[in-house]
């Protein structure tokens, strides 16, 4: 049993001659939680303290100091601590708020709220882990959320070393998670936080008040088993932590970073999920209505009239029906915000006329065009200009002079009186009249050219055949018999094609829950050039976000199925297989509905997969888990699927 701490402590006493004890908050095993009074600095700060007999004394003097190494500021600081007057005491910062425990007795937190606080949470916590340290004893009733909205963690590493037994046991590692370090325990406990306010039940490590999770096994149920209209991605983030041996289809989570990580993709903008006070922690920041940005102000004047012109649909999406849910149990969509009858003003416009302008004026100018490319109405006055006149025709100026001799100007003229005053121009003025221009310079160029042109290309091939020569003396000579072409061997398919009665996108781990679903009906169109498309990833293995996506085929009825031919666009695409049990005619809401009949990866554009031993089902899951090299990323394509019985 622990010593005992001296009884002259009550309230009103005095630690260290500073801080006046005020409220015991609580007592474990010989351990006070006090909140005091700084006399000094007139402030509330939270008092731990335990007798300097104490076999924990050592361990939580050494725990308050280890803790303020972190500067976080979602942990409340240690400010002191001391072993004075049989007593070891440590002071921390006071938080005025309401813990996670509290808050969870008015009923669970929407998902945007319960994935931001956890997030939150989460970040804190890395933080600390990368530099060795470890929370400890992360529950509900250590996540506080004060006044302002702001989360902070209580009793960051103190709290471990205050609530071990006089003994020394109580770490963490025990039942059910078997024998687990500090740092994975807090990741656990990091997955119970956001479990609990999605639930109201603690599956964490760590002892808290609320209900225990149920389990199966040693295992806790998946949010979505304990309560209905939990969205998948906060479900799969929980699975991945507290139940990874199972899910072999994805990668688990092991890590406080990589839970901050997942959480953030979800959450999104941060701010816009973030309460304004402990009240509002219970309200959907989903279900909020955005503020109309359709008003006009009445100080402006009117507003111009537009017309927004309809972007044109994609030519290779068709016009199929409504693709089937696969999902029986929809989560809620939040409700959509309202939309104003009136189209939004452009910014660009002039809202009021200019009084000082003439209309008249400017009628002749085209209609103007905003940046966004709305186009504005036209007056209807406006006629368009009349055309630029047409190009004058270029004068004909001759590449040379029509005459037979060219003399430059100014030239004495062979023969005249000038001619013999210079000297006489340089031609002789016997020279023979000179050809029109064109056949001489024929006759004496074109058979030199032609000459040349002969020589050039003897030349060549003489080079060529010496070439050919040296090759072959060099090279082996290989008989031609044996010498076959090589073609891949043809893909050898068996039983009748059994009829796809419908498709649709399976993406159980994307929020919003869906993969390009217009595009499904591609992949059963019997057209080879036309495919379904997922997203663009930035990795092979879908960025880390999530095990795979693909298409759930209905047959219509309970089918025998013995393979399943499927052509990708890209390789490697690498998939596995999945159909739902004998019987059952619910269309499956997730990979655990369905058993894995295997994988392939695809060698070529077609691709025969097997079904070994032949199974009877009515949903076949094709879930793509590695995708092919685009030129954005990476991105898969199925162009047609068979089933064959």
């Amino acid at each position: 049993m622990s010593d005992q701490l001296p009884l002259a402590m009550s309230p009103g006493s005095m630690l260290d001659g500073r801080y006046r004890l005020e409220v015991l908050l609580s007592e474990h095993d010989g351990a006070r939680f006090w909140r005091a009074t700084d006399t000094v600095l007139a402030r509330s700060v939270a008092v731990h303290v335990v007798a300097s007999t104490d076999p924990r004394s050592p361990a939580v003097l050494e725990a308050a100091r280890t803790s303020a190494r972190v500067t976080d500021p979602h942990f409340l600081r240690v400010l002191d601590c001391d072993d004075v007057d049989g007593i070891t005491w440590v002071i921390n910062e006071w938080g005025e708020g309401t813990s996670l425990d509290v808050m969870l007795a008015q009923g669970p937190l929407p998902p945007k709220r319960a994935a931001w606080l956890t997030r939150e949470v989460a970040e804190a916590i890395s933080a600390a882990h990368a530099q060795g340290l470890h929370h400890g004893r992360l529950n509900p009733e250590a996540v506080l959320l004060t006044e302002s909205g702001a989360v902070k963690i209580i009793g960051f590493v103190v709290n471990a070393a205050f609530e071990r037994s006089a003994n020394g046991d109580g770490a963490a590692g025990t039942a059910p998670y078997g024998v687990i370090s500090d740092r994975e325990a807090d990741v656990i406990d990091l997955a119970g936080i956001l479990y609990a306010a999605l639930t109201v039940r603690w599956p964490g490590v760590a002892p808290s008040a609320l209900a225990p999770a149920p389990r199966e096994g040693n295992r806790p149920l998946r949010p979505r088993q304990v309560r209905a209209g939990i969205p998948r991605t906060l479900d799969a983030i929980c699975d991945r932590v507290l139940h990874k041996e199972a899910a072999q289809h994805v990668l688990p989570i092991e890590t406080a970073h990589d839970i901050a990580a997942a959480l953030s993709d979800y959450v999104g903008d941060p701010a816009a999920a973030a309460p304004v006070d402990v009240p509002s922690m219970h309200d959907d920041p989903e279900a909020m209505p955005a503020p109309d940005e359709t008003s006009t102000d009445l100080a402006a004047g009117p507003a111009a009239v537009v017309e927004p012109v309809p972007a044109p649909e994609p030519e290779s999406d068709p016009d199929p029906d409504p693709d089937p849910d696969p999902d029986p149990e929809p989560d809620p969509v939040a409700d959509p915000a309202p939309v104003s009858a009136d189209p939004a003003p452009d910014p660009t416009v002039d809202p009021a006329p200019d009084p000082t302008v003439d209309p008249d004026a400017t009628m002749a100018a085209p209609p103007p065009f905003s940046p966004s490319g709305i186009e504005l109405i036209e007056p209807e006055e406006w006629e368009p200009a009349a055309p630029p006149p047409p190009f004058e025709a270029p004068v004909a100026r001759p590449l040379f002079a029509e005459e037979e001799r060219r003399v430059p100007p100014g030239a004495p003229v062979p023969g005249d009186a000038a001619d013999q005053a210079h000297g006489g121009w340089p031609f002789a003025a016997d020279e023979p009249a000179r050809p029109p221009y064109g056949e001489e310079p024929r006759r004496r160029i074109w058979p030199a050219v032609l000459f040349a042109l002969l020589l050039l290309a003897a030349v060549a091939v003489g080079a060529y055949l010496l070439y050919q020569d040296q090759q072959d003396a060099d090279a082996e000579p290989a008989p031609r018999a044996s010498v076959t072409p090589t073609t891949a061997p043809p893909i050898l398919v068996t039983g009748e094609p059994i009829t796809i009665v419908r498709a649709g996108d399976f993406d159980p781990e994307g929020d919003p829950p869906e993969e390009n679903p217009r595009q499904v009906p591609l992949a059963i169109d019997g057209n080879a050039t036309t495919a379904w498309k997922t997203s663009v990833y930035t990795q092979a293995p879908l960025g880390g976000l999530k095990s795979g996506v693909g298409l759930v085929l209905d047959l219509g009825s309970q089918q025998e199925i013995g393979s399943i031919e499927i052509q990708v666009i890209g390789t490697p695409t690498e998939m596995e297989f999945f159909a739902t049990p004998a019987g059952l005619d619910e269309a499956p809401a997730e990979l655990a509905d369905a058993d894995r009949l295997g994988a392939i990866t695809s060698a070529g554009p077609t691709t025969l997969f097997r079904v070994e031993p032949a199974t009877t089902t009515r949903y076949v899951i094709v879930w793509l888990t590695r995708l092919p090299a685009v030129d954005r990323g990476f991105q898969g394509q199925i162009a047609e699927i068979t089933v064959r019985s």
